[in-house]
Order: structure tokens, then C-alpha cells, then sequence
């Protein structure tokens, strides 16, 4: 019999680290498939069981959930060390890894080392992105030079070796010119990946096919992104961006399931808004006083480091200018907001909902020079502190006004709010999401 159960798309809605795995945590209990869609292992998503914390980079969030089914889609640029890396620790921890629960993409295309030192000497020039150096946007930038190598592609090891030597040469080539020349020998990267291959070869299918026929099937499919709408490639604050597309639109083509089958859009944003790396952040608490004490006091309750290199974040105000552009690019049906509890005890909370732009006012996001605008603030007042719980009525009414504030300004509802950082601290305000 189908399932009433509706599909959903899961993206941050700010520059990533927004806590997406908490919320594919829950949502995974309910779920039958849950699908990587694209990025890479620059990805980090830690998962709090109890006393036991677990960080994923490249396996989907939903592989803690026996229930679940797990996908990496085509759109993920895939590094086969780290996955195996990956699948080794989950499984000294007891977690089913086999062939039959976490499946992978034939064509997602491979992150190779020369990958990761292209990356690595690209971030030592002048203009510095703040990439991870894992490779991420040097193996993108070969799939769409047509360099790339599919993983699929392995299974005929003397095309592989063709295809992979041409990659191979191009990489040497610039590394040479930025005077790096500690490169592995090719037959040393082409073995060594041969290898890991023959690990990951079980977990290969058409991503495609599969989730087509799930769907046909009524499964519940959940989707997971990576790092958050402001980093997209395209609608970003470009140059200082990731190397894929990171909205909602994305999980059809980095997955193979049409985008009629994407019911339900869910844009995850914080309670206050944090970037990791080099880029323009509006909002970002850097003016002496009041505000940089509140930056200092985000960071240090909200413990904002990267989880996969990490990085202090910079924290600053909620900038609903720049919330209310993401749930646009989105079709954000519902919003879930993460740790509204680390703003409790702040004599004030501010929004942005206005930049000033060569002295004229918008709500209006631009394209370009975004590191020249004003933020323009509206101030609410702060509120206590209170318990991780999971019912609204805990909550200070102080709080439930800034909500209503998000809400008001963005015309759209907030379904699911995080109270801390156990499981059970989650107040489900949507029936759909109550498990």
C-alpha cells in the first residue's frame, strides 16, 4: 500500500553548520531512504546519542537508524579512503554498514590525491576561499572539464587507467607550476585506488533506478544536503563559496529522483547566524562592546568549531535580509530553528531586517559586494535561561516573540524548533514530523 508519508528536502538555509544532523537524526526515525545529494567529505555532521557523539563526513546521518536505507547520490564527489574510513569506525560501534543499508552512486565522481593538493596549493595563493583541502572543488572542476573519473568506471581497470592518467598529467602539470613537486608517482595513486575500489564496488548501484523505485514502492525518501543556501555555487556569496550547488532544487540532480517527487522543502536556520572560512558576513558581531561580547558568547555556549576541520566559526546577529532570500531560492515550505537555547540569557537578541546599501534601505539580498552593506537592526528583548524541552509551554515568552518574529518576516512557519543538543530536546510543532 503507498505511503502518505511525504518526501522531504532538508537544507541548511545560512552558510552550513546549522545542525542539520539533529534534524535528519529525527526525521531518519521515520524515514525509509535517506540520500546524500551532493558535496563532499568537507561536510560534517555530528549526531549526539546519549553520551556519545559521532561525526559523519560522507555517510548519510540516517546510517544510525536501522530502520533506514542509505543512499550517497551521484551529485557527491566521492573520496573512496574516506568512506572506507568511515565505514570501518561504524562498524566497530555496532552499526550495520553492509552492502544491503548503504549503497553509493556508480557515477559519483572520484576525489583522487592529486585532487587534494591542487586544493591544498590553490588555498595558498593570494585570495584565500577557506576551502577544507579535501579536493572537493578540483574534482567538481575536472567533472566539468570531462576529466573525471566515475567510480563505475573501475570496473574496467585499463580504461580507468587511461582515463585517470589524463587527470593525473593535467594536476601534475599545474602543481608544478605553483613549484609544488612532492607528487605521488601515478602508478601509486592508480593501485592505491584499485584497491579501494574493490571494497566499495557492493555498495555500487544506479542511484537513479533505485530511488524511482522506492518511490514507486511509497518509501519515505529524506534528503540531506550539505553546508547551507549562502554557499551555493551560483547563488552564494561567490567567490567564497563551495563547489556545488547546495539548495533544495539540487536533490533531484544530485540524486536521479524527478523534482515532482520533492514534497516537502525544509530550510533548517540557527537562531543566530555563523560563517566558517574567508567571505562577507553582514551580521558578524566584530564592533567593540556590546555586540562583540555577544559574538564571544555565542561561540563559547553555542561551542562553534567546525566538525570536520575544526575552525571557529564567526558568529553574529540572525540576518533575516539574507534568511528570507534562502527560503525564496528554496521553496522553503517550513523552517526548523537549532539552538534558540544559546541565545537565553542575552539582555538582548537582534535581527537584521534591513541593509543599507549607498544610503539607500532594502530587504533585498544582493549578488555582488556584499561586504559593503550596512546591516540594519531590530532589537527584542532577551530571555532566560531554560531546560532542553520538548514542550513550547517551557519556554519564555520573551523567546516565543522573537519566533514569531522570524515568522512574520518571512512568511513562513516554524515547525520544528532544537532546545539543546540531546535528541529529546525538540519541540515539534507539525504533526507530519512527530514520529
Amino acid at each position: 500500500m503507498k505511503s502518505n508519508k511525504k518526501n522531504i528536502v532538508l537544507v541548511g538555509i545560512q552558510w552550513g553548520d546549522e545542525g542539520k544532523a539533529k534534524i535528519i537524526d529525527h526525521l531518519a526515525e521515520g524515514a525509509d531512504v535517506v540520500v546524500r545529494f551532493q558535496g563532499g567529505n568537507n561536510a560534517g555532521h555530528t549526531i549526539v546519542v546519549g553520551n556519545e557523539k559521532t561525526v559523519l563526513h560522507l555517510i548519510p546521518s540516517g546510517i544510525l537508524h536501522k530502520n533506514t536505507t542509505n543512499v550517497i547520490g551521484n551529485g557527491v564527489v566521492f573520496d573512496m579512503a574516506v568512506f572506507l574510513e568511515e565505514k570501518r569506525r561504524l562498524q566497530s560501534k555496532g552499526v550495520d554498514v553492509s552492502a544491503n543499508r548503504l549503497k553509493v552512486s556508480e557515477i559519483c565522481h572520484v576525489i583522487f590525491p592529486f585532487h587534494q593538493l591542487l586544493d591544498r596549493a590553490r588555498e595558498t595563493a593570494k585570495t584565500k576561499i577557506g576551502t577544507t583541502g579535501r579536493g572537493i572543488g578540483p574534482a567538481y572542476g575536472d567533472k566539468a572539464m570531462r576529466l573525471g573519473l566515475r567510480l563505475g568506471s573501475f570496473r574496467d581497470p585499463q580504461w580507468a587507467r587511461e582515463r585517470c592518467e589524463l587527470a593525473y598529467q593535467d594536476k601534475a602539470l599545474a602543481l608544478k607550476e605553483m613549484g609544488q613537486t612532492q607528487i605521488p608517482p601515478f602508478d601509486e595513486v592508480f593501485t592505491s585506488a584499485v584497491q579501494a575500489f574493490r571494497e566499495v564496488e557492493p555498495h555500487l548501484i544506479d542511484s537513479s533506478r533505485y530511488l524511482i523505485e522506492q518511490s514507486k514502492l511509497g518509501k519515505q525518501i529524506l534528503f540531506e544536503g550539505a553546508q547551507g543556501t549562502l554557499l551555493d555555487i551560483d547563488y552564494g556569496t561567490y567567490p567564497y563559496v563551495t563547489s556545488s550547488n547546495t539548495t533544495a532544487g539540487f536533490a533531484a540532480c544530485g540524486s536521479g529522483l524527478g523534482p515532482a517527487k520533492l514534497d516537502f522543502v525544509l530550510g533548517l536556520t540557527k537562531a543566530y547566524t555563523t560563517r566558517v572560512g574567508s567571505g562577507p558576513f553582514p551580521t558578524e558581531c566584530l564592533v567593540a562592546g556590546e555586540d562583540l561580547d555577544a559574538g564571544k558568547y555565542m561561540a563559547q555556549k553555542g561551542n562553534e568549531f567546525g566538525s570536520t576541520t575544526g575552525r571557529p566559526r564567526r558568529c553574529g546577529w540572525l540576518d533575516l535580509v539574507a534568511l528570507k532570500r534562502a527560503i525564496a531560492l528554496n521553496s522553503v515550505h517550513g523552517l526548523a530553528l537549532s539552538k534558540l537555547d544559546v541565545l537565553s540569557g542575552l539582555p538582548k537578541v537582534r535581527v537584521a531586517t534591513h541593509y543599507e546599501i549607498s544610503g539607500k534601505r532594502t530587504q533585498d539580498f544582493p549578488n555582488f559586494w556584499i561586504e559593503d552593506v550596512k546591516p540594519l537592526y531590530e532589537d527584542l528583548p532577551g530571555w532566560e535561561p531554560f531546560p532542553g524541552t520538548c514542550k513550547e509551554s517551557d519556554l519564555p515568552k520573551s523567546s516565543l516573540h522573537f519566533l514569531k518574529r522570524i515568522e512574520d518576516y518571512t512568511g513562513v512557519p516554524i515547525v520544528m524548533i532544537s532546545t539543546g543538543q540531546k535528541r529529546e530536546e525538540m519541540i515539534i510543532r507539525d504533526p507530519q514530523f512527530k514520529i
